[in-house]
């Protein structure tokens, strides 16, 4: 940015900043407080000394340590084990350590008697801590967590429709800018995601998943919200844990099991749900659990249909060849999906599980998903199927004796793919035309990870160590009036393995944890078509570090690199694949890589203003460069191609850069909560400072809820998109100029929730859940800073839902 531009910046933004300086500062101030004598926090930090062991016998040590009582089925802790625990924590951390590995949580009911549950447990203010698993490989509380992740739990899965719309309120993340269908959602992660080649992994239960199948017609994770137990949302260089691809960062969704179907105090049960949404929308899901405490073995089975027919945006975003306007997207969308999954415990410390999912979307719909509004007036609606299904087969064992032996092993099939068409007769000359396109890819592989706790002196340490494989074979056919079409990259295959360890060692009595990991990556790309392959290695190392000042405030360090090699696409493509361009391959062709470091804090204190109450917040910031960046040139300017377009060849072109802030900050109170996020991206090329891949806007969310009677919360939220400052401004396209975004805009969304009889039999059965709300109560527009003013893509409009849950 140069200095007329900084000079013109907007005075709200500077605004903005200022108050965000300021929050900061007062985290820092109470932090401080803290070690300059301020009331020490309900939770009293003491000295644990409990060696690792069987669960059972590590909760009794706790007990007495603590004084706090724990119902603890034995159902539940026979054949697991604790890793133990030394050093000054708060007896709530100190839980949390102890049932890291095992599986379980702890939850605190209002009369404060803390109940074990398998799984994760609701959380409650003053509850123990959000864990994240995916950043490390190990159980880890976020706040000490050395990057910047977000887990997304079941309120704001309830909340949106898709994974997609619910990462929309996380900090570094950025949605819109699409068409509003499930067949196409826009998204990316500290720049990366949709239109950016898999540079950011998307994973369900461990099976990758590629958010476009090759292709810009779609973008979807083909997920179900009412299936998914929680999403855990990385950002920035990840490779380590993940393999290649971790640019922007890694999506993990988790599905749910049968305990989490069963009605509370049950072994078995039913559950059911249904939603209604007024902007077009609706969808029902059934399901049948048993999992007894007392058997070795559970079983789920779910089904779900939906339906979304034509959706109204915020405003008229176009007119008609009659001058009328058009507000409404043109769409029809049938979901089905289908979920079978068994576990049995064969002994102590066994678990094997097998799952099938099956996702199947019909649609009417437009030739490009996310971008095309409205039929084409020639071919009629295009007539697709988009599907996903995984067969996940995963086994673990926990030694009871052996601290060192907790292995877990998968295997996964998964095949996906979107097939689409249309038939018309053309007016002109009474022909028939008819088109049929696929793409399809098709994965299988295997994970196996083995988690060792150790001590080293006065040191505790624990060691992921794994490897995994993974084939994929990717295709597409064209059929144009029976006519194939080849695709010069089409089909091909990769071929992916790796072999990474990640040591996490805490010294001084838990005062600092550092994390030492490394990867080494060997892949392998084919493509039918060609001879020979291109393949390669690189090897991802990884630092981190949590220092605890004082109670409550940890300042965080990390470092990590990340990669991601060429696709076949962009090595081997040649010919005329679109109308733009001719392609020549590239076999020389380097993987991009990028090192990024991060910096921050997190502070929590528990006891603020009441006993019961507790505030936290983290805040990072992230620098990182990217090196080798693959973009399509233009190549051999003085020539034309056959067809009499121009050349285009995939280089390693760019270098970019970026930084940024990522902050997070909630208070919560037996009466309600409130939340802040704010997050802001600059991502430059090099070579000229302009933005890449796209452009940017600060984001702020504030979000707060109030429980207004036992068991009624209302709540809200509301996102606001600062004035972005893009680089270039503009873009000229058939001798016209075009603007990008230059404006700010606010989407507020309010809830209630009921649920009258969690804890216990009455209305509809148990747990049930009554859930009303309106999403963009003020039917404001919204323009991803991406897009040029003139978008079509104005936003959802107003939507009012209402669901109906209920286990029994």
């Amino acid at each position: 940015m140069n200095r007329l531009q900084k000079a013109r910046q907007p005075a709200q933004r500077v605004v903005a900043r200022a108050v965000f300086a300021a929050l900061s500062a007062m985290t820092m101030t109470a932090a401080a407080s803290a070690k300059d004598g301020a009331p020490a926090a309900v939770d009293t930090v003491r000295q644990y000394r409990i060696e690792p062991g069987p669960l059972a016998a590590a909760l009794e040590q706790f007990k007495a340590l603590s004084g706090i009582v724990i119902e603890a089925p034995a159902a539940l802790t026979e054949g697991r084990r604790s890793p133990g625990l030394s050093g000054e924590y708060g007896a709530e951390m100190a839980l949390s350590r102890l049932l890291q590995g095992t599986g379980l949580s702890a939850g605190r009911a209002a009369d404060g008697r803390w109940t074990l549950h398998a799984g994760a447990a609701p959380r409650q203010a003053g509850s123990l801590p959000t864990i994240t698993v995916v950043g490390t490989s190990l159980e880890t509380d976020a706040r000490i967590y050395p990057g910047s992740v977000a887990v997304i739990g079941r309120e704001a899965l309830e909340q949106h429709g898709t994974v997609i719309s619910a990462m929309s309120e996380l900090p570094g993340v950025t949605t819109g800018g699409d068409s509003g269908r499930m067949t196409g959602e826009q998204f990316n992660i500290r720049g990366f995601g949709y239109q950016s080649e898999d540079r950011v992994i998307v994973l369900q239960d461990g099976v990758r998943r590629s958010v476009s199948l090759y292709s810009n017609h779609i973008s979807s994770f083909r997920s179900d919200n009412d299936l998914l137990k929680q999403v855990e949302v990385v950002k920035g260089a990840s490779s380590v844990q993940n393999g290649g691809g971790a640019i922007g960062g890694v999506v993990a969704m988790t599905t749910k099991d049968a305990k989490d179907f069963v009605p509370t105090g049950q072994h078995a049960g039913f559950a059911v749900k249904t939603r209604y949404e007024s902007n077009d929308y609706r969808e029902g899901y059934v399901a049948a659990a048993y999992a007894p405490d007392d058997k070795p073995y559970e079983l789920l089975a779910y089904a779900k249909k939906g339906r979304a027919g034509d959706m109204k945006m915020s405003r008229q975003f176009s007119v008609d060849a009659n001058g009328k306007g058009i507000d409404t997207v043109d769409n029809d969308e049938d979901l089905r999906v289908l979920y079978l999954q068994g576990a049995i415990r064969p002994a102590a410390g066994h678990r094997l599980s097998l799952s099938h999912y099956d996702y199947k979307l019909d649609n009417e719909t437009t030739w490009q998903t996310l971008y095309h509004t409205n039929y084409s007036t020639t071919t009629g609606p295009v007539i697709g199927e988009l599907q996903q299904r995984d067969t996940v087969a995963k086994y673990r064992y926990i030694d009871p004796t052996r601290a060192w032996l907790n292995v877990t092993g998968t295997v996964y099939h998964s095949r996906s793919s979107y097939d689409r068409g249309y038939t018309y007769v053309d007016i002109r000359n009474g022909a028939t035309n008819a088109l049929d396109y696929e793409n399809a890819d098709k994965r299988y592989g295997l994970r196996l990870s083995n988690e060792a706790h150790f001590e080293t002196g006065s040191v505790l340490h624990r060691l992921v160590a794994g490897v995994d494989y993974e084939k994929r074979k990717e295709d597409a056919t064209y059929l144009l009036n029976g006519v194939y079409s080849d695709f010069g990259s089409l089909p091909n295959t990769y071929k992916d393995s790796g072999a990474y360890g990640h040591l996490e060692s805490t010294f001084w009595d838990g005062r600092l944890v550092t994390q030492l990991s490394g990867r080494y990556d060997r892949f392998d790309r084919r493509v039918d078509a060609n001879e020979g392959s291109y393949d390669g290695d690189h090897f991802s190392p990884r630092l981190g570090a949590s220092l605890r000042v004082v109670p409550g405030l940890q300042f965080l360090a990390n470092w990590s690199e990340a990669f991601r090699a060429p696709t076949p696409h962009e090595t081997s493509s040649e010919g005329p694949l679109n109308p733009h361009y001719w392609y020549l391959p590239n076999p020389n062709l380097k993987p991009e890589t990028i090192r990024e470091y991060e910096l921050g804090f997190s502070y929590e204190k528990k006891g603020v203003f009441a006993a019961a109450d507790s505030f936290e917040t983290k805040l990072m910031y992230f620098d990182g460069h990217i090196q080798d960046m693959i973009a399509l040139a233009l190549v051999r300017p003085d020539e034309t191609s056959p067809e009499g377009s121009p050349y285009g060849m995939y280089r390693n072109v760019d270098r970019v850069k970026r930084h940024g802030v990522e902050w997070q900050a909630s208070y919560e109170h037996a009466l309600g909560g409130i939340s802040l996020a704010y997050s802001t991206l600059s991502q430059k090329n090099e070579a000229n400072d302009q933005d890449t891949p796209q452009a940017f806007a600060d984001k702020l969310n504030i979000g707060a809820f109030f429980n207004a009677t036992p068991g009624l919360r209302l709540g809200g939220s509301v996102t606001h998109w600062f004035k972005p400052s893009p680089n270039p401004a503009s873009l000229v396209s058939g001798g016209k100029t075009y603007w990008y975004v230059r404006d700010d805009y606010t989407v507020a969304n309010v809830y209630a929730r009921w649920r009258p009889n969690a804890q216990g039999s009455g209305f509809f059965g148990r747990d049930l859940s009554v859930r009303v709300g309106v999403n963009n109560v003020f039917d404001a527009s919204y323009l991803n800073a991406r897009d040029v003013e003139t978008t079509t893509r104005v936003g959802k409009g107003r939507n009012v839902f209402a669901t109906l849950e209920t286990r029994f």
